[in-house]
């Protein structure tokens, strides 16, 4: 009974280890150009999960493609702002996950998660046996280890909001502090403009205009 604990417990916690190697990558794409990342699946038990979100720029949006070991097209998408995907049944070798900026002229900021997810051994899997204990333990974690992945998915995906949201703040505040600078200068202009008018109407040499 003790071993079993001690086993789901230590199994918990590679599960977890296991979730957090996954570290953030974060590209800078200029407008009109393109970055490409490769990730290598050698091991068909084994997944690649990829995932992405447009921090900053324009219009959030890129383009986004998947190209499998064998050349082959296997997700293009136009336009997106974020995408999740999890790859294990499309081969062995290297796939390829390119970002193309083609709208407008910012430079976009994208945070990609890419890395591997490992066939973790279960329980069942270590002793054969008919405990039930161990079953709902395993279960237990696994039901812990879901949940983590989800939490984990609307955390990020509440940060890209942010980023995207204190984005599209400055650069109203940027719009409002130019569009202020144009009105004063058209200000400026019309007084200006007014005064050589007036001067022009009353001057001793321009008396047959009054």
């Amino acid at each position: 009974m003790l071993y079993s604990v001690l086993f789901s417990t230590l199994l918990f916690v590679t599960e977890i280890f296991a979730s957090t190697q996954q570290i953030p990558i974060v590209l800078e794409l200029p407008a009109h150009s393109s970055e490409c990342l490769y990730e290598d699946l050698h091991n068909p038990d084994d997944t690649i999960n990829i995932s992405y979100q447009v921090l900053t720029g324009g219009n959030f949006e890129i383009d986004f493609k998947i190209e499998a070991p064998d050349k082959s097209e296997l997700v293009s998408e136009v336009q997106k702002k974020y995408s999740d995907f999890a790859l294990k049944s499309f081969g062995l070798g290297q796939y390829k996950f390119c970002f193309f900026n083609n709208y407008g002229s910012d430079s976009k900021k994208v945070e990609i998660i890419l890395g591997l997810e490992s066939r973790l051994v279960s329980v069942k899997d270590v002793e054969d046996d008919d405990d039930g204990k161990d079953a709902v333990a395993n279960n237990a974690i696994e039901e812990i280890d879901r949940n983590l992945d989800k939490i984990t998915k609307s955390l990020n995906y509440l940060r890209a909001r942010e980023w995207r949201n204190m984005s599209t703040v400055q650069s109203t505040e940027f719009r409002i502090t130019w569009l202020s600078l144009l009105v004063i200068a058209v200000m400026i202009g019309i007084s200006v403009g007014q005064a050589f008018i007036i001067q022009f109407f009353f001057t001793k040499n321009r008396k047959n205009y009054v």
